[in-house]
């Protein structure tokens, strides 16, 4: 799991920007504060700190609760913009130029 949410973090960092401009087209936390735009350079930091922290034997429960707290917010935000808004999105989960459909597996990634 650890390695994974590592490799995912990675992928985003390459080319942030991209990620970022993928990421506001659903996610609700930057829709929340869209004058506040530095979500989307933190959230990847985040993402490898969760991803390093549980390749620890047991990562602090700061973390624990981080990483809840994102993959609510993710699964929230994929459902919304899938089911409800009925989107036809690209997932950002690995990078902004991905050509991966927005659906049921970013739903699962976030869960």
């Amino acid at each position: 799991m650890g390695i994974s949410i590592c490799l995912l973090a990675m992928l985003k960092l390459m080319d942030i920007e991209a990620f970022g401009t993928s990421y506001k087209k659903y996610d609700l936390i930057s829709s929340k504060f869209t004058k506040f735009n530095g979500w989307i350079y933190i959230y990847p930091f985040c993402e490898l700190l969760i991803g390093i922290s549980f390749l620890n034997s047991s990562p602090p429960y700061l973390i624990i609760f981080i990483a809840l707290i994102l993959g609510i917010s993710g699964m929230n935000s994929v459902f919304k913009a899938v089911y409800f808004d009925k989107l036809k999105l690209n997932c950002a989960c690995i990078g902004g130029y991905a050509k991966t459909p927005l659906g049921i597996i970013s739903f699962i990634e976030n869960l």
